[in-house]
């Protein structure tokens, strides 16, 4: 039976109970005093524990970095009323770092944070290219790191060896998997179109769909992938091309504001007239259709790596409705995806101090905290999150567009569900090898 520790939650975050997946964290890392370079803390410091954002809040992602920022707002707010982690250390958010500026200068930002001892914790990045830069930067610094959103399946797999980055989503082989396993299941879908961006996100998700459609469903072919430049302003060849085709499925990881630029002007031109079904699983939902003032069709499916839509399943779990009723009290909207993704980094922080705590009596050094952020389950508004070996899981969750008179927000219904188990790699499989072997 898994170990249970303190689980006395605060408003937003109550009722996200803890259990450890092994005993093998407790056990060694937690009690070996952590790296021989790193200075122990006896008891809990008086001063605030500090953290350093880093989100878009320019360019076209920055609309999901401002969710980012109003979640983390939320809940450092929400816990620090409390008295702080512990109830006893606030929280200090002392710099919020634009990933706008590109990966050279989040690397420079990521190595003055850690030599000159400016922060407690990098938490955040919402780009995959980011991520890929700023990690192995992070980790090089001994400068605890919770990547909270950027999903490149690539962060472990080519960094093994990082001993100060746990990231606490899941990577998009839970949205590419997951969306290829709906289609598979349609009826009369004989022919399909992809539409990625032409960077590493687009093409991984682009090769792992053909990839899984090819071992479940040999008889439907890919007639053609369509790989726009990010954050063009005109896919008006795309949409024509999409609809000399007129393919069974449209599948697209578009996301941010491509995929807004996208599904605006696709709509305008009757796309989805001549398609069949459209599945976006670009991590999108319910600030997709209020971007596009809900004009969205029916014969679309929008989801992607995890239940973080304000209506899923929130009649059966309080952490969903207390979130998102919080979070549009405070900000006016429901949250999206950048929103539930910050919950998840945030609690997941918490639990990493807690369960050291507990076993330690005092404050975790930079790599037991670290090491206290794997191997365990927690709740979370979109359900039971676990992260095993540093790297989050998350189920496939889509669901079509409806408006919402009682709310006058616009969110999913008739959702489709793939497990974890079902679209995220076995531990220790590389993802490719992983998608390629899947035929049931």
């Amino acid at each position: 039976m898994p170990e249970t520790t303190n689980t006395t939650r605060r408003t937003l975050l109550k009722g996200a109970g803890v259990a450890a997946l092994s005993t093998t964290v407790a056990g060694c890392a937690l009690l070996d005093g952590g790296q021989a370079t790193e200075e122990e803390v006896e008891g809990i410091p008086d001063e605030p524990f500090r953290l350093t954002h880093m989100t878009f809040e320019s360019g076209p992602a920055a609309f999901y970095g401002e969710q980012a920022v109003n979640a983390l707002e939320l809940l450092v707010d929400d816990i620090n009323a409390e008295g702080g982690l512990l109830g006893e250390r606030e929280i200090d958010v002392v710099e919020t770092i634009d990933e706008g500026a590109g990966a050279d200068t989040l690397v420079s930002d990521t190595q003055r944070l850690g030599q000159q001892d400016e922060t407690d914790l990098l938490f955040g990045v919402i780009s995959s290219a980011n991520l890929l830069a700023v990690a192995p930067t992070a980790d090089e610094q001994q400068l605890p790191f919770i990547a909270t959103i950027a999903g490149t399946y690539q962060l472990f797999e080519e960094n093994p060896e990082m001993e100060y980055v746990a990231r606490t989503c899941a990577t998009n082989s839970a949205g590419a998997v997951s969306a290829a396993r709906v289609v598979a299941e349609m009826e009369d879908v004989e022919t399909v179109v992809t539409i990625d961006q032409d960077y590493a996100w687009g093409h991984d998700h682009r090769d792992m769909v053909i990839a899984v459609l090819e071992g479940l469903r040999p008889d439907i072919d890919i007639v053609e992938s369509r790989t726009p430049e990010p954050f063009i302003s005109d896919y008006s060849a795309h949409v024509s091309a999409i609809q000399d085709r007129g393919p069974d499925v449209l599948m697209s990881s578009l996301w941010g504001g491509d995929i807004a630029t996208f599904m605006n002007q696709a709509v305008d031109e009757g796309l989805f007239d001549d398609v069949g079904t459209g599945v976006l699983m670009g991590d999108t939902g319910s600030p997709l259709l209020q971007s596009l003032g809900g004009d969205v069709p029916e014969n679309v499916l929008l989801g992607g790596r995890g239940g973080y839509q304000f209506n899923f399943r929130a009649e059966e779990n309080p952490l969903q409705r207390e979130f998102a009723e919080a979070y549009l009290d405070a900000y006016g909207e429901y949250p999206g995806w950048g929103a539930y993704h910050t919950w998840q980094g945030v609690r997941a922080l918490e639990v990493g101090v807690e369960r050291v705590v507990d076993i330690t009596g005092n404050w975790p050094t930079d790599s037991q905290l670290i090491s206290a952020i794997s191997n365990v389950s927690f709740n979370s508004p979109g359900g039971m999150h676990t992260i095993t070996d540093y790297q989050a899981v998350a189920p496939g969750v889509y669901g079509r567009p409806v408006t919402s008179e009682s709310a006058q927000e616009y969110e999913l219904t008739d959702y489709q569900v793939v497990s974890p188990v079902d679209c995220n790699p076995p531990q220790g499989v590389p993802t490719m090898e992983y998608v390629e072997t899947i035929t049931e």
